[in-house]
């Protein structure tokens, strides 16, 4: 499984975790709120791009975890 698809399934749950779209999460990411539909149509990102998703994406499972605790 490659990075991107990887990323994409990470996306995904957390679109659905959160109850919002895509399109939202792109926004809240990075300002782009097109991100997703690039990335599964076969667009790249850079690396600066890719860290700040992934930095997103575990901000947000850490504040889950610290409300369940």
């Amino acid at each position: 499984m490659s990075e991107i698809t990887q990323l994409l399934t990470r996306i995904e749950a957390h679109c659905a975790r959160e109850s919002i779209a895509e399109s939202t999460f792109g926004r809240l990411a990075v300002n782009d709120g097109k991100l997703v539909a690039r990335l599964r149509a076969g667009g790249s990102i850079n690396l600066r791009t890719f860290s700040a998703i992934q930095t997103f994406l575990d901000a947000t499972v850490e504040r889950v975890g610290e409300a369940q605790s």
